[in-house]
């Protein structure tokens, strides 16, 4: 039986390694199983990572507005309560309910379902539900259009949104179904923008 020194493995070419540690756990020898396997781990933690592509500026875009509504939907889960627990504590009877998520998995807005979809270039929110009564904060960008085209907006049901409007007049591409219980507005800054999603939480969460 070879004995198979950390000298020898090392001196193995990638593929005989591989063989080596098939045949080694056909064996269930534990000892060489893991010795190939450290120094796979090795082998491989030494090869150059292949250098990601950088982003366009589109992606940069939306990268950034992605960070700063995520930001914005933070200061407004530090002014409200605006966890899951509430929101299902006080939706109890309300056929349906699912709360929502402020941020998504990495703690960025939302991606939204216009860009999913390829409708527009960008769609990314943060949104607060309690009851039937939703709030989000959003950017949005049409596609071929300048990125300075970008417009944020808040959506919030009629009674908690001043100047509210139809969907389909706001956002060009949506039309009203689906949102007949909400008006939006668009905002040209995010400061603006953030205010009226505050004023909207302050209603949804009295």
């Amino acid at each position: 039986m070879v004995d198979w020194s950390d000298d020898r493995i090392t001196a193995l070419s990638d593929q005989d390694l591989k063989n080596l540690l098939v045949n080694a756990e056909r064996k269930s020898a534990a000892d060489l199983i893991a010795k190939c396997q450290a120094e796979l781990e090795k082998r491989n933690a030494a090869k150059p990572r292949k250098a990601a592509k950088p982003r366009t500026e589109l992606k940069e875009f939306e990268h950034t507005m992605s960070g700063e509504l995520a930001e914005a939907g933070k200061r407004m889960a530090a002014k409200y309560d605006l966890s899951e627990e509430t929101a299902k504590a006080r939706s109890e009877g309300v056929k349906g309910f699912r709360s929502h998520k402020l941020l998504d998995a990495q703690g960025h807005a939302k991606l939204g379902g216009h860009q999913r979809d390829g409708t527009v270039a960008i769609d990314r929110y943060v949104s607060y539900r309690r009851g039937n009564d939703i709030a989000s904060l959003g950017v949005w960008l049409p596609k071929e259009v300048p990125i300075e085209s970008h417009e944020f907006y808040v959506s919030a049901p009629a009674a908690m949104i001043d100047g509210g409007k139809p969907f389909a007049e706001v956002l060009p591409g949506i039309s009203q179904k689906d949102q007949e219980t909400r008006l939006v507005r668009s905002f040209k800054d995010l400061p603006s923008a953030e205010a009226a999603f505050d004023a909207a939480l302050a209603k949804i969460t009295a």
